[in-house]
């Protein structure tokens, strides 16, 4: 990278909730290898917004913002989180001024633009980071260490479970911005998470969408099957119609034992309120409600992964090293959705090229 690093220099690419809520608390978090010393956006005076709270250096903003922080001489890597269409300019432009990557999930709208990105960072000899961020989750990480271990004996099937009531910003509901609905937004989770835990090929897959209660033009559930190498079974369900807020389950079964993961449900807090009137604050994310039982998050950046998932991208650009999670893996998980799409339209298990 043509200097011997301290700490990496980064600059993100956006100022939206998983900039805001996510990112940046977790690069707060692990100051002694990364600091953010730019950030890019659209709007101006967000962007300056955004930069002051954070106590970022410098904004970049407007239609050639993302061209004038890639150029940045100053800046080793950049952290993208953007709508799903705006990923693989914001690469190419990164990767053209040789700059190391961290992309957030979902890689591309589908496996050709995904692919097209996975090329673009091969051709300029980058690193590429992709942000599956519930990979790095503790309690994922907890579960693979068993896994990888024998304590399951051999892992035959995973059960996973994704959903909420919907997306936060406009463009999640919009085909040509995100590309999908729920399985691509949510099930790219769920997907790579069980593919990850399981360690084997997938070989083919089975897929059904639906739209059932919201009006748009994308499904706001899905369930996809996919058979791996040696028999074993992952099935991941995914809506956008769950109220309660944000369910994240995982059941791992082998034939020695059993795990079960529940990162919305088991959150060591129980809070009952009588009242839905007065100051409640942030209790999870789409929490839909604001009496009765509820179950508060501690804060998602730390028990989703964020910390553990940037700190380890920082310190493998800062090393030189290949991260758990690259655009190898982001350009598979498109590859088994698009599989899953094209299942659901013609009723059919689809194997992988």
């Amino acid at each position: 990278m043509g200097r011997n690093l301290a700490r990496l220099r980064v600059g993100v690419i956006g100022t939206g909730f998983v900039t805001d809520q996510l990112h940046m608390p977790a690069f707060k978090a692990i100051q002694d290898v990364a600091e953010v010393v730019a950030v890019a956006g659209l709007d101006e005076s967000r962007t300056n917004a955004f930069a002051k709270k954070w106590g970022i250096g410098r904004a970049y903003h407007g239609e050639r913002a993302v061209e004038a922080i890639s150029r940045d001489g100053s800046i080793d890597a950049i952290d993208i989180a953007l709508p799903n269409d705006r990923h693989h300019g914001a690469i190419v432009a990164a990767a053209e001024n040789h700059k190391q990557v961290i992309c957030e999930k979902p890689l591309g709208r589908d496996f050709k633009e995904a692919s097209a990105s996975l090329d673009v960072v091969r051709r300029y000899g980058v690193l590429h980071c992709y942000a599956e961020n519930q990979v790095f989750a503790p309690r994922i990480r907890r579960a693979k260490d068993f896994i990888d271990s024998g304590s399951l004996g051999k892992v035959t099937s995973i059960r996973s479970v994704e959903a909420h009531s919907g997306p936060h910003s406009r463009w999640f509901w919009e085909p040509a911005h995100a590309g999908g609905g729920a399985l691509l937004d949510m099930g790219c989770h769920s997907i790579e998470v069980s593919r990850f835990l399981l360690g084997r090929k997938p070989l083919s897959v089975l897929g059904w969408v639906e739209t059932l209660v919201h009006e748009t033009k994308l499904e706001d559930n899905s369930l996809v099957l996919i058979k791996h190498e040696g028999g074993a079974l992952t099935e991941s369900a995914n809506s956008w119609t769950a109220k309660g807020g944000v369910d994240i389950r995982f059941e791992v079964y082998g034939s020695d034992g059993s795990i079960f993961v529940d990162s919305g449900r088991e959150t060591g807090i129980r809070m009952f309120r009588a009242s839905a009137e007065g100051k409640v604050g942030e209790v999870a994310e789409k929490a839909d409600a604001t009496s009765g039982w509820m179950y508060p998050a501690w804060d998602a950046y730390m028990t989703e992964g964020f910390v553990d998932e940037l700190r380890h991208f920082a310190t493998s650009i800062l090393q030189g090293t290949k991260p758990v999670e690259t655009f190898d893996e982001g350009a598979l998980v498109n590859q088994l959705i698009d599989a899953a799409y094209r299942s659901a339209r013609e009723s059919k298990w689809v194997a992988l090229s």
